[in-house]
């Protein structure tokens, strides 16, 4: 069986020592569910789980989709959506 080694900088998981900046061999790794990662990091979080989590830990830092899971939550910011500026506009503006 093939080592896999995880980056002790960035979590990153390499089957080769060659491909990460400080390979340590991974003692546990898991595969998201949701975006097929394989991570040796328990606390992997991708675009798809944020859409469930709602909350973040004032104390740890830890994410979940419901209030009453953690001990100090605090809901998490979502980004505000900017507005589009119309091509039309910027086109019209060029040719006067």
């Amino acid at each position: 069986m093939n080592n896999i080694y995880t980056c002790q900088t960035c979590g990153m998981t390499a089957t080769e020592k060659g491909h990460l900046c400080k390979p340590m061999i991974a003692e546990k790794v898991i595969a998201c569910k949701f975006c097929g990662i394989v991570t040796g990091d328990p606390r992997h979080v991708c675009a798809p789980k944020l859409v469930n989590l709602k909350y973040f830990c004032g104390s740890c830092g830890r994410l979940a989709s419901k209030g009453e899971l953690l001990c100090r939550p605090k809901p998490i910011a979502k980004p505000k959506k900017t507005a589009k500026k119309s091509l039309v506009k910027k086109k019209l503006k060029s040719k006067k």
